[in-house]
């Protein structure tokens, strides 16, 4: 048997009715044009056709006495439970699926049973279907849910497909543990631990000191950011929404402006949050805090089930324009960053149990509607595949992540770089922010804002340059080919991410962000 780890353990002992613990992908694909038969149920019946199920689909929890959790091997499972088939009904469009999927999402998995479930959504309009698949957030985190689900789709439409549960995998070696290892590790486990109390002493120190204006530090305090219509604990009812960016134009922007993709995707998202609560008469006077999640996962780790750290980002204010709001977090990501390196992982880790041990505390004692919220959204961005993968010839078009609801938090917000494409995956309380799909909109609106403002910002610097250019005594020749150049990169730029025209309700946009 495998022990869990306390971040593991973690997402099962916070996990309630109301605050389930999984996430989901949401894959949709193109039936193959001129299919010979009901593709659909052709390809259900080829999945459930494929009972052997390898590790780590195969493991179910076991708890011990002492209230520690192991996995361990079931050998008896019943796949027509984790692997469904569903029909929309006519039209089968996105609201439909999404209303679907919420319902899906709000529900608890079996703890026992292995914690995962399928399901093959058919009825999509053009000529599409969908697979829902949940997991629980013990059993992977997020960098490695993209390994485990993707391995049953190919580079190839002509490869035959392999369900991702009946996929073999390397496995970890098991050799059988003595009494005396056992305690070796254990002590090694807490040696880490232990040496990580130092540094993660002098965080804490650092952001008391903050908190009383005495000290200004790299990260924000917990507990200190502003309130929110979705800052509270969550109720069991969901809802979803999905919206998509061009990766391309999205990484254009990063190069203009020295910013990371992160950093453009985070300014989008306060941006459209930002405007949200303003078309309700909201404006914070303090800058929205996001929880990010940072991955402290070995590249050659495939094992572990959770490695990654919660930190906190402090956002921008509500009068700044685009450009300058992403030059705001483009700081203060890289103060988060500094902060980080100055932290052991057992530091990182330990930051993380005890600032959502306390959000999660305070969500079980009601405390939520009393003290200040720990953060306001959770904003996480995986990277996914970069060309079009295919499931038995159908294409995949899109991949949206639904993930989970924070503590004392109902708003997440996790991004999915797909093919060209930045896929957005939101899902909230549905008594908190009923309208969500109104917010998806405003993700889409807040990017062609910052877009404009940068491109225009761009086009006016490069113009001054050329005016410096063409007036000085340098050799002509010289002179025109640097002008020529510049002309030549700025057209490149302005064809990569076409401007659309700015309406009414983009420039607001742009005056109240």
């Amino acid at each position: 048997m495998e022990a869990l780890t306390l971040v593991d353990m973690g997402f099962l002992y916070t996990e309630t009715v109301t605050s389930p613990k999984h996430v989901a992908g949401l894959q949709i694909f193109s039936i193959p044009e001129n299919y010979p038969g009901n593709f659909s149920r052709d390809l259900f019946d080829n999945l459930m056709s494929q009972q052997d199920v390898k590790n780590p689909f195969n493991q179910k929890l076991k708890k011990q006495i002492t209230g520690q959790y192991f996995w361990q091997d079931d050998n008896n499972i019943d796949l027509s439970y984790h692997v469904r088939f569903a029909m929309l009904p006519q039209p089968g469009n996105e609201n439909q699926l999404l209303s679907f999927v919420e319902h899906q999402h709000e529900t608890l998995l079996d703890r026992n049973r292995p914690l995962w479930e399928m399901t093959l959504i058919d009825g999509l309009e053009d000529n599409k279907f969908a697979i829902y698949v949940k997991v629980h957030h013990a059993f992977t985190d997020g960098a490695k849910a993209n390994q485990l689900l993707m391995a049953y789709l190919s580079k190839n439409a002509e490869s035959a497909m392999t369900a991702f549960w009946a996929v073999e995998r390397p496995q970890k070696e098991r050799a059988a543990k003595s009494t005396l290892s056992i305690l070796a590790a254990t002590s090694k486990m807490l040696t880490g631990h232990v040496k990580s109390i130092p540094s993660l002493t002098k965080l804490t120190t650092k952001l008391l000191f903050q908190a009383t204006n005495m000290y200004k530090a790299d990260m924000p305090t917990p507990f200190m950011a502003p309130k929110t219509p979705f800052s509270v604990s969550p109720k069991r009812a969901r809802r979803a929404a999905m919206s998509s960016l061009p990766l391309a134009r999205v990484k254009t922007l990063g190069r203009l402006t020295g910013a990371t993709v992160n950093d453009v995707i985070v300014t989008v998202c306060d941006m459209a949050i930002h405007h949200y609560l303003e078309t309700r008469n909201i404006v914070l006077k303090k800058p929205l805090v996001a929880q990010m999640p940072m991955s402290l996962r070995d590249a050659s780790d495939q094992f572990s089930n959770n490695q990654v750290a919660i930190s906190l980002v402090e956002l921008a204010y509500a009068g700044e324009r685009p450009l300058e709001r992403l030059m705001t977090v483009k700081e203060s990501c890289q103060k988060l960053k500094s902060e980080a390196k100055l932290l052991t992982k057992e530091a990182l880790t330990n930051y993380t149990l005890v600032s959502q041990g306390l959000a999660a505390a305070s969500e079980l004692l009601n405390l939520d509607t009393i003290l200040p919220p720990m953060g306001n959204v959770l904003i996480s961005n995986v990277p996914g595949p970069s060309k079009a993968l295919y499931m038995m010839g159908a294409k995949m078009e899109k991949c949206f992540p639904i993930s989970v609801l924070p503590p004392g938090m109902s708003l997440n917000i996790t991004l999915y770089s797909y093919n060209g494409s930045i896929h957005v995956g939101l899902i909230a309380c549905r008594s908190a922010l009923p309208d969500l799909t109104e917010l998806a909109d405003y993700i889409e609106d807040a990017f062609t804002a910052l877009e404009n403002e940068v491109l225009n910002s761009a086009i006016e610097s490069v113009s001054d340059h050329i005016n410096l250019l063409s007036s000085s005594p340098r050799n002509d020749d010289i002179r025109q080919e640097s002008i020529n150049i510049i002309t030549h990169n700025v057209n490149q730029a302005v064809q990569v991410n076409p401007r659309p025209k700015v309406d009414n309700e983009d420039s607001r946009l742009c005056e109240t962000a």
